[in-house]
């Protein structure tokens, strides 16, 4: 049988990022938590990007925060997992269905996200987010971004192609 090479895909970069994305708010959520700024300051601080600064104040309701910043965070989250369906599609095929090969790269990505994200676009334009702890930041954006984004497309290579082999 002849082995295919993973097309590249708009739905698998949607929806893989989008639940990376999920997975990373759920952590965000917890570390604001832990930290004491509350279950909202995350979704406060995605909302600022459309809504401002106003975010963060009772001015905007709690409601209105939560779906814009999910909608923000959502949509920015899908953008970078098709950013990874084009990173997947280049990696060589004996790789893709690896997993601590996928796995690495992902949290390399996560922290190429972190990085463009936090310390480019924060950094010019919304400085709120430099406010939480940037090695968290690092940390989560690979573990809870890239990780499981890259285990996404890995278990997706393996039902496509079954003739992947596992890494011994």
């Amino acid at each position: 049988m002849e082995r295919r090479t993973t097309p590249w895909s708009v739905r698998n970069g949607l929806l893989f990022g989008m639940a990376a994305g999920l997975m990373l708010a759920l952590a965000e959520t917890v570390l604001s938590v832990a930290a004491g700024d509350g279950a909202f300051r995350p979704v406060r601080m995605s909302a600022a990007v459309v809504l401002g600064t106003p975010a963060f104040t009772p001015q905007v309701s709690t409601g209105l925060a939560v779906a814009v910043g999910l909608a923000v965070h959502l949509a920015i989250s899908a953008g970078w997992g098709l950013m990874y369906t084009l990173l997947d599609a280049m990696l060589p095929t004996d790789g893709r269905g690896r997993w601590e090969f996928q796995a690495a790269v992902g949290m390399l990505f996560g922290i190429f996200v972190w990085l463009v994200n936090f310390q480019l676009l924060a950094r010019g334009y919304f400085p709120w987010f430099l406010d939480a702890p940037q090695f968290l930041q690092i940390v989560w954006h690979a573990v809870f971004m890239g990780l499981p984004m890259a285990l996404l497309f890995t278990a997706a290579e393996r039902r496509r192609s079954p003739l992947v082999e596992p890494s011994p």
